[in-house]
């Protein structure tokens, strides 16, 4: 049996494992006051409106609803766990949208728009083509920063701000350009224009 939290006061989301049945509590009286049919759920989440809601299907594959009408919006999307079971992060931001941080990215989806609204990439710091290790714990409420950790337990909180990783890098490297061992050393390639501003 999984409980969630619902967009209503004194409401929860339970789900039981088989059951296709999504019930809607309420707390005060114990009586089911609505239901939401999806069949092969493991998990699910309700947006701020309770108009749309996520699905986690076996094998960490999520789905995005909406509910009235009852229909898949967005997905199945890749699963959202490797082969080593790495930590991810999912859930709904206060203005609608769905953030997952999994699988060495973090991808922002808005309901009605099937591909990511943003999307962030990282790549390995040794430049390897190999999977990365990062772990997503968790994530700001308004998605704008997200908790993670490398595969000896190192990180912390980062913003999801590509202009303050751009000044910081333009400060590491005083401003200059990447010399050929540089790009050829970097996880991704790097734009052909200059990253850092003339000085």
């Amino acid at each position: 049996m999984g409980i969630r939290v619902y967009p209503a006061e004194n409401r929860l989301a339970v789900t039981i494992f088989g059951d296709p049945t999504i019930r809607i509590v309420d707390l005060t009286t114990g009586r089911v006051t609505e239901t939401v049919t999806a069949a092969d759920h493991v998990g699910v989440q309700f947006d701020r409106s309770g108009r749309a809601f996520a699905l986690l299907r076996q094998g960490s594959v999520v789905e995005l609803w909406r509910r009235d009408p009852p229909r898949r919006d967005i997905g199945p999307l890749y699963s959202l766990t490797d082969i080593r079971g790495t930590p991810w992060y999912a859930g709904f931001m206060p203005d609608g949208r769905y953030l997952i941080a999994a699988n060495n990215a973090v991808r922002i989806y808005e309901i009605g728009t099937p591909t990511p609204v943003d999307s962030y990439e990282f790549g390995r710091p040794d430049g390897s083509g190999e999977a990365t290790p990062y772990s997503f714990i968790s994530a700001s409420r308004d998605g704008s920063t997200v908790l993670y950790a490398d595969e000896d337990g190192v990180g912390g909180p980062l913003a999801l701000d590509p202009a303050v990783w751009q000044r910081g890098l333009c400060e590491a490297i005083g401003n200059r350009s990447f010399t050929d061992a540089e790009r050829a050393s970097l996880p991704v390639p790097a734009p052909t224009r200059p990253v850092c501003p003339a000085n």
